[in-house]
C-alpha cells in the first residue's frame, strides 16, 4: 500500500475536496483506496456522509493505545474500492496525546501497516497544523523499499500560501532529517483556481508553476460540479464523470501514480 498525504497547514485550500476527488478517480481506475480523517474537524468523514467512528474505538484511541482492536474496525465502506477511516470527536485530544507519548511519531504508519494487503492506495487527509499529527502522517508517507508514496500539497493561488509553503518544506525537511527518513514531495494541487480574480491569482499561480521542485502536477480550477459533489456527498467523478473537473482529478490521479 502507497502512503500519500494531503497536506497544507494553512486551511481553506482544497485538502479535503483533493483527497475525495483524488480518491475518487483512483477507485474509479481500479484501485483498492483508504482514505483517512486525520483532521479534528471532520471535513472528509462530514463530506462523504459517512457515520464517526464509535466512541469506544476510535483511531485517536488507537494511535494512543487506548484501543487495541483490529485496525479493520475503524474503517468504513463507503464505495466497494473505496474505504475510509472516519474521524471522531475525540481526534482534537490527539494531539494533546501524541505529545505525551514515546515514539508519536511512528503510531499512525504502524497502524497502517497493519493494512498493507488491503489498499492499494491511502490518502490521508491531514489537519491544518503543524503538529504531532502532521508529524505522524509525515512519517506514514515517507519512502519506503517497494512502497510509492509522499506528499501531495494544495495550495491556493494568493500570496500567503508560498511562505506556508516554505514553512512546509521546512518541517518535512527537519523531520526527515532527524528521523533519518526520505520524505518526497510528488507535488502541488493549486486548487479552487479563478484566474478572474486578478493579478494576485495569476502571479502566484505561475510563481508555482515556475518553481520547478516541487512540481505542480494538476490545477483543480473553480467548478460548480465540484461544489455540487460535496454537497450530494460524492467524489466528482461519481457526481458528474464527464465534467471538466472529473477528467482533472483523473489527470492527478495519472500523474500520481505513474
Amino acid at each position: 500500500m502507497d502512503v500519500y498525504d494531503l497536506i497544507n497547514q494553512k486551511g481553506g485550500v482544497g485538502k479535503t475536496a483533493n483527497t475525495i476527488g483524488l480518491g475518487g478517480a483512483l477507485a474509479e481506475a481500479g484501485e483498492r483506496v483508504l482514505l483517512v480523517d486525520l483532521d479534528p474537524q471532520g471535513h472528509l468523514t462530514e463530506a462523504l456522509g459517512v457515520a464517526e467512528s464509535p466512541d469506544e474505538a476510535t483511531l485517536k484511541m488507537a494511535m494512543l493505545g487506548e484501543w487495541s482492536g483490529d485496525v479493520r474496525e475503524l474503517v468504513a465502506q463507503y464505495r466497494p474500492r473505496l474505504h475510509v477511516v472516519p474521524t471522531n470527536l475525540d481526534a482534537f485530544l490527539l494531539d494533546r496525546g501524541l505529545y505525551m507519548s514515546t515514539g508519536r511519531e511512528h503510531r499512525l504508519a504502524r497502524l497502517l501497516e497493519t493494512l498493507e494487503d488491503d489498499y492499494d492506495v491511502c490518502l490521508i487527509d491531514c489537519p491544518p497544523s503543524l503538529g504531532a499529527s502532521t508529524d505522524a502522517a509525515l512519517m506514514a508517507g515517507r519512502r519506503r523499499p517497494g512502497r510509492g508514496g509522499g506528499l501531495i500539497v494544495p495550495v491556493e493561488a494568493e500570496d500567503s500560501s508560498i511562505r506556508a509553503l516554505r514553512l512546509l518544506l521546512r518541517q518535512v525537511g527537519t523531520l526527515g532529517h532527524v528521523m533519518g527518513v526520505d520524505l518526497d514531495v510528488v507535488g502541488l494541487v493549486p486548487s479552487r483556481v479563478d484566474t478572474r480574480d486578478g493579478a494576485v491569482v495569476t502571479s502566484t499561480l505561475e510563481a508555482f508553476r515556475n518553481l520547478g521542485e516541487p512540481p505542480v502536477i494538476a490545477e483543480i480550477k473553480k467548478r460548480k460540479e465540484i461544489r455540487e459533489a460535496w454537497r450530494a456527498r460524492l467524489p466528482v467523478t461519481e457526481y458528474a464523470p464527464d465534467s471538466e473537473a472529473a477528467g482533472w482529478y483523473r489527470d492527478l490521479a495519472k500523474a500520481v501514480r505513474r
